[in-house]
């Protein structure tokens, strides 16, 4: 249904992922930790770009997908278009700077959601959602810089990210930038016995838009239907949230972050349950989440994923997994996963945001 629309989606944060600010020599000479942090403290605009490539993706060695891909990037306002292909499916997505609209031309469907309920900002910089990616997998990654190559007519630089536990199933990921804009004109990823590749071959980084650009014209008989409704998800009070799950919960009380809503979600099957996600903002911009549930024996005994780790939340028992930052566990009969919306967001931070947890009749 909605799948090729989060598939483009996804494909164009990761390969349209900028640097910025650093010079290519610098780069070049230094080690996987002092590059991100060289990459994290330049100062960078935000780049305004039309761009044309192609998405592919393997598993067993064979080409399982091949997606045309069209992408129109406004720096100035953050709005963004992408246009996909595949196998004559035509796929599109905008945002408009504070809704998201998806529409899948062929199947006739159409999907909104406002762009303040998604963990990650959808109009961040392009280097920022690199540098956000390379926070979450720089404790689990080598990150090395493989020297200078050409590239569709581009010098680029060749950048590899390979897992430190060479026992573990962990993604493996590259990148090919050009230093005069700093655009990732190539990215491959394998997890697995799965592989996937973004490579564009034109790439304009004075694009002209229109007041066409940054929107869909969708057709009077296709229902665009709200991706919370779809998703069996709503917004409710905190009185309502204690009732979902069946008692009270550890809340956050600092004057540093504000509670900006909290959602409600129904999953239904074998498995079904309800989930409330505090969602906390800091000058208006997402911080962390913190989703809770009835704690089953299956959560007791669940097996730690190929990336996470056991550790110690609030002297119990739980798990942190880094490449989404999300720290995990169990207390009085309820499941707990807070997940930190920055690179800031390590280990350490939301063990400590954890220890300031308190129930309502404890604050």
């Amino acid at each position: 249904m909605i799948k090729n629309g989060w598939k483009l989606i996804g494909a164009a944060l990761i390969a349209g992922s900028l640097f910025a600010g650093c010079a290519e020599k610098g780069l070049l000479g230094m080690s996987g930790d002092d590059m991100i942090e060289k990459i994290i403290t330049a100062e960078s605009e935000p780049a305004s770009y039309y761009a044309e490539g192609v998405l592919k993706m393997w598993t067993d060695e064979e080409i399982t997908n091949t997606m045309q891909v069209k992408e129109w990037v406004d720096g100035k306002t953050g709005q963004q278009r992408i246009e996909t292909e595949d196998n004559g499916n035509v796929s599109y997505a905008v945002h408009n700077g504070s809704e998201i609209l998806i529409y899948e031309k062929e199947a006739k469907t159409a999907f909104s959601m406002d762009s303040s309920s998604l963990q990650q900002e959808p109009n961040q910089t392009q280097k920022q959602m690199l540098v956000d990616q390379l926070e979450r997998m720089r404790d689990t990654h080598n990150v090395k810089m493989l020297g200078q190559e050409e590239l569709q007519g581009h010098e680029v630089i060749h950048i590899e990210l390979t897992p430190k536990d060479n026992n573990s199933l962990v993604m493996s990921s590259q990148y090919w930038v050009d230093p005069k804009k700093w655009m990732v004109v190539k990215a491959t990823s394998t997890y697995g016995d799965t592989r996937s590749e973004v490579l564009y071959d034109l790439i304009d980084y004075n694009p002209k838009f229109t007041d066409q650009t940054f929107t869909l014209d969708i057709p009077a008989d296709v229902e665009v239907k709200n991706m919370n409704d779809v998703m069996n998800t709503k917004e409710i009070t905190l009185e309502e949230a204690e009732q979902a799950v069946g008692q009270s919960f550890l809340q956050y009380g600092g004057k540093d972050l504000e509670l900006s809503r909290i959602e409600l979600t129904s999953s239904l099957g074998e498995h079904s349950r309800d989930e409330v996600t505090l969602y906390y903002v800091k000058n208006n911009k997402p911080e962390v989440s913190m989703t809770i549930f009835k704690a089953t024996d299956e959560n007791m005994d669940e097996q730690l994923l190929p990336e996470e780790k056991k550790i110690t939340v609030r002297e119990k028992e739980g798990s942190y997994m880094s490449i989404i930052r999300n720290l995990s566990w169990s207390e009085e009969g309820l499941r707990y996963s807070v997940m930190g919306n920055s690179g800031a967001w390590t280990l350490e931070k939301p063990q400590a945001w954890a220890k300031e947890l308190k129930l309502p009749d404890q604050s």
